[in-house]
């Protein structure tokens, strides 16, 4: 039997590759796209749903509102569609709670549930010839299923980074953010020390969640920084979430671009919303008045080593402080690494390519840096055999931080302007395959 070639195959169903399938929908090409995704059903961010937590962004900045005020699929339908918008409206909240955005994209990607294979994690992406002969990518996933497809969409998330010493580590009781509900609620009967690295806004979320849970005896929140600093909210430097500040930032230089992240960081990293640092603040004034060492704050300080646990016990951290380059030791019982995700890039912490991009790695065409080149369309394509008839197109949807600028750090903000990008370029017919002059293996 052939073997089903889809125009276009999304890997991940996430927020990004759903905001794609809405215009899809809307231009009426959803039937040419299929998607595969490793939950068992829509989830986003069930790890990080905190009482409390919300979303740091406008929640009409949707998966559709900015491009089409009529789509069946914005944030305003969906609470009108529950007769609750008079309620919310009534709030008065600046952002909505983070559980309540969940549902929305959750009540949006029911109405594509025919064009998504959940409880399919993709392990391998190769080339091969389909049945007409024309070269396609393939797609392995965990339980030995392949899907074929002429275009993929790359809509995974950003790998966590896991920085030194913790990657031997790692494992039930030393786990990134991105675990954190599922790993946490594991030592719900059990008396624990937790220590917290990072200063985001993650890091303040989780700080405050263990705070309220019974079990958990001592926080330590240790930081390289001062400490929580608050975010930079202004518009002016909120327009790196404007689709015309991807179009600034894209032709730079590398090493203009990884300046200008550095200069604009305290927009979306290491900085924290003023609510949640008067939460902390005020709780740690609590502990204070009465004596208690519930909450640990080190500031200034990195942690150098861990050891593993013997018999059960806890893990030691060794720790120095950056500026006076003093040591000492922490006993706890759980480590938790709100430490961030890897962008592409050529330092210690980062990653060349998305790992399931190693299959087709000799053919990607890569910068001065052996960084993949990924155009303003956030489309990268393959160096082509003389032989081909046709490009081959990976788009990178929301992996593209490096490339396109703190915009695309997950950022729901730029969801619906970067889909209508990716829509445009795949609906525009590629141009004729040149062999690329860099790939002399295939000639």
């Amino acid at each position: 039997m052939k073997q089903k070639v889809h125009p276009v195959l999304g890997i991940g169903f996430g927020p990004a590759n759903l905001s794609l399938a809405v215009i899809l929908e809307e231009v009426g090409r959803l039937s040419d796209a299929h998607f595969i995704e490793r939950s068992p059903g829509f989830q986003w961010q069930d790890e990080q749903l905190l009482s409390g937590a919300d979303i740091q962004n406008n929640p009409f900045r949707d998966l559709a509102m900015q491009r089409n005020q009529d789509s069946p699929h914005t944030f305003i339908k969906y609470l009108a569609s529950r007769g609750a918008l008079t309620d919310y409206l009534h709030l008065n909240a600046k952002f909505p709670l983070r559980r309540e955005y969940g549902a929305y994209l959750a009540w949006v990607a029911g109405a594509f549930a025919d064009q998504v294979d959940y409880g399919r994690s993709a392990v391998q992406l190769t080339l091969q010839d389909d049945q007409d002969g024309n070269e396609v990518f393939c797609v392995k996933t965990q339980d030995d299923q392949h899907y074929l497809g002429q275009t993929l969409i790359l809509g995974t998330g950003r790998s966590p980074r896991i920085p030194h010493p913790f990657p031997a580590s790692l494992g039930d009781t030393v786990f990134h953010s991105t675990r954190y509900l599922s790993s946490i609620n594991a030592f719900n009967d059990q008396d624990i020390r937790v220590a917290v690295i990072g200063a985001s806004q993650s890091a303040i979320e989780i700080v405050l969640n263990l705070l309220e849970r019974p079990n958990v005896r001592q926080v330590t929140s240790i930081h390289r920084s001062i400490g929580f600093r608050l975010k930079d909210t202004s518009p002016y430097s909120r327009q790196v979430f404007l689709p015309e500040f991807v179009d600034y930032f894209h032709p730079l230089p590398a090493a203009v671009k990884r300046r200008l992240r550095t200069d604009l960081r305290s927009i979306n990293y290491a900085a924290c919303d003023q609510d949640v640092i008067d939460r902390l603040v005020t709780v740690q004034r609590e502990y204070d008045l009465i004596g208690s060492n519930r909450l640990r704050l080190r500031p200034f300080t990195e942690v150098t080593e861990i050891d593993a646990p013997s018999g059960g016990g806890p893990h030691r951290l060794t720790m120095r402080e950056i500026n006076h380059h003093t040591h000492d030791s922490l006993d706890a019982d759980v480590v938790i690494l709100a430490t961030g995700f890897k962008d592409f890039g050529i330092s210690a912490d980062d990653e060349r390519y998305h790992p399931l991009l190693e299959g087709v790695a000799h053919r990607l065409p890569l910068d001065e840096e052996g960084i993949p080149e990924v155009g303003r369309d956030y489309a990268i394509e393959l160096k082509a055999p003389e032989t081909a008839s046709r490009p081959l197109r990976i788009y990178l949807n929301g992996l593209c931080e490096a490339s396109h600028g703190m915009g695309d750090a997950g950022a729901l903000a730029m969801l619906s302007a970067r889909a209508s990008d990716i829509a445009d370029s795949l609906l525009t017919p590629p141009a004729p395959t040149l062999p690329h002059p860099a790939h002399e293996a295939l000639r």
